[in-house]
């Protein structure tokens, strides 16, 4: 990441990529099952800082659904690592 270069706001970014698995029931089924979320839990935690950063956490965890959700909104893996610092209960980069 260039020093030029602007992160987008991470609260968007997340409440973007949650958006974006609900978008397609195999994905949003997906998280659910690794979360243990319920989908009324999703709701009612959906906008909290913890939540959106674990949204980011699991796309990062699994390289093919960053990749897709990065192409489709344009923005490279590395800025949605870096935003997703910005969060709370991030874990430290190297």
């Amino acid at each position: 990441m260039t020093a030029k270069q602007t992160l987008p706001d991470p609260h968007t970014l997340g409440l973007q990529a949650l958006a974006w698995l609900a978008s397609d029931e195999e994905r949003l089924v997906r998280f659910l099952n690794l979360s243990g979320l319920t989908p009324r839990g999703l709701r009612a935690t959906a906008t909290h800082p913890e939540s959106l950063g674990a949204v980011l956490d699991y796309l990062l965890a699994w390289e093919p659904l960053l990749i897709s959700f990065s192409e489709e909104l344009g923005v490279a893996p590395e800025i949605i690592a870096h935003t997703r610092q910005r969060l709370p209960g991030a874990p430290l980069l190297n």
